[in-house]
């Protein structure tokens, strides 16, 4: 008797777009969870300075750590997806959140308050190195700028809904609430996971338990290969541009920025609001232009404006110049904006587009930790610097670096709209900007 033929492997059925939206959103919520953590120090400081007695070094170190954190979650996070998946890394930067954010709710004082912010930076460094690389390993190639955008659009989400909750508890200057108030957003994002497929491009790689991660020097072996080189070159430049054009400074740093220019805290946290709301609003107007335009035109399109928003905002510190808080915000409007629609969401979308497959991961996740490491550096500095020279002086530095940002911008990004690895690499290799 003849035996029954096995039955062939049915191929995997692939994802519909929806579900494909719907898996990248679900992935883009630990980027909300960053946004927030990121964003509600900037109300919450206000009350923590006033409740542990904290002179500016203190304030800035509430800030900064976090960001030394979010570096270190960074750079081990390539290894981590690598060589687990990108689900694992996804979960433990859930898990880090929630930890971290009840430890500063739960803080008696800045020690432990600090403990939970680098807790926090060490989730964000994670989502912001594993979310895109995921996102670009699960789209197609034609949705790619506007699945690789949701990234950013979540961060934005997160930095607004954590000044809507400073505002709500803004009142009784209860920041325990705000930090707090951030575990629900764990929750959800935790509950979700479990729906989430790992990344085709992982799985067709092998599994975990037979992957073995490069050893530190292999790994650096295979980033500054010739090939690789000029893309990390690019990588690094773009995001020491985010960081240094001074957006997160402004970001954090809202509420205290408008106050200086001589109205109440609770109004400064509403003022901090409609930044947030016109950072969501451009960032979804760039996931819409992002396919149309290109990469390009609207990197050298945000940063240009940015150079022309900063120059004016120095002047209003830097003079008595008449509605002076009016004109203060309409520049850091005009700023933000500019920002969200280029540098902010599209540095993230190259990322995984500028480096090979083979070296995506751990590309993404150095490139991360230089942004997050000048994050550092503007955040812990900026409030002395602006002692040092003064409020309107240092945006005219944030221009300054945006001009230089310009020209590296157009003499070395090319354009990645519709083209392939090989494409990518023979532009970054040979200069080519087309």
């Amino acid at each position: 008797m003849a035996r029954p033929r096995t039955p062939a492997a049915v191929p995997r059925a692939a994802p519909t777009p929806a579900r494909r939206l719907l898996h990248g959103t679900i992935a883009a919520l630990a980027c909300l969870l960053y946004g927030y953590c990121g964003g509600v120090v900037a109300g919450a400081q206000l009350y923590v300075s006033r409740d542990f007695s904290l002179g500016t070094t203190a304030r800035g170190a509430v800030v900064s750590v976090f960001l030394l954190g979010a570096a270190a979650g960074a750079l081990g996070a390539g290894r981590v997806s690598d060589r687990y998946g990108r689900r694992p890394a996804l979960l433990l930067s859930g898990l880090l959140f929630g930890a971290g954010l009840a430890l500063a709710a739960f803080a008696p004082g800045l020690p432990l308050l600090l403990v939970g912010r680098v807790v926090q930076g060490l989730a964000a460094g994670i989502a912001s190195a594993v979310v895109p690389v995921y996102l670009s390993e699960i789209s197609t190639d034609r949705a790619r700028g506007r699945m690789g955008t949701l990234n950013q659009f979540m961060v934005t989400v997160g930095l607004l809904v954590s000044y809507l909750v400073a505002l709500a508890y803004a009142s009784g200057g209860e920041w325990r609430w705000m930090f707090g108030a951030g575990l629900a957003g764990v929750a959800v994002f935790l509950l979700a996971l479990p729906l989430l497929p790992e990344s085709p491009v992982w799985r067709e790689r092998g599994s975990g338990a037979a992957r073995e991660s490069p050893g530190p020097r292999a790994a650096l072996r295979a980033l500054t290969a010739r090939g690789v080189r000029p893309a990390l070159l690019v990588g690094t430049g773009l995001c020491l541009l985010q960081q240094l054009c001074g957006i997160n400074a402004v970001l954090y740093f809202a509420p205290t920025i408008i106050r200086s220019t001589g109205l109440g805290a609770s109004n400064a946290i509403l003022y901090s609001v409609y930044i947030g709301a016109l950072n969501v609003v451009m960032t979804m107007l760039a996931v819409e232009l992002v396919d149309r335009w290109g990469r390009r035109p609207l990197m050298l399109l945000s940063v240009g404006l940015m150079f022309v928003a900063l120059v004016p905002l120095g002047v209003s510190f830097m003079w008595d110049v008449p509605a002076h808080s009016l004109v203060a915000l309409l520049c850091l409007l005009a700023y933000v904006a500019a920002f969200a629609i280029g540098l902010g969401p599209v540095v993230w979308l190259l990322l995984p587009e500028i480096f090979p497959p083979g070296q995506r991961a751990l590309g993404a996740a150095v490139c991360t930790m230089v942004n997050w490491l000048a994050n550092f550096v503007v955040n812990q500095f900026f409030l002395t610097l602006v002692g040092a020279i003064g409020q309107g002086e240092t945006f005219w530095l944030f221009a300054g670096i945006c001009l230089v940002g310009l020209g590296f911008v157009w003499h070395r990004l090319p354009e990645t709209r519709g083209r392939d690895d090989a494409t990518i690499a023979s532009d970054l290799r040979t200069g080519a900007v087309r």
